[in-house]
């Protein structure tokens, strides 16, 4: 896969944890541990990683927020 796409697709993935984790703290935990499952721990660790650090940089979600 291209490395944009890539990398925009992870950007909108983190968006949508965040956008989770407002809503439902339980679902956004549920996600990354299916990320785990699917993926491998790696994958789930830097969705966390991200998400956690935009989290800190008040991204809150909204479409095309990358802090």
């Amino acid at each position: 896969m291209n490395e944009f796409f890539e990398e925009e697709r992870h950007r909108c993935e983190v968006r949508q944890v965040i956008k989770w984790r407002m809503q439902d703290r339980n679902r956004a935990m549920e996600y990354l541990q299916d990320v785990a499952k699917k993926r491998g721990q790696d994958s789930a660790d830097r969705l966390r990683k991200d998400s956690a650090e935009q989290w800190d940089r008040k991204n809150r979600g909204l479409q095309g927020d990358w802090k």
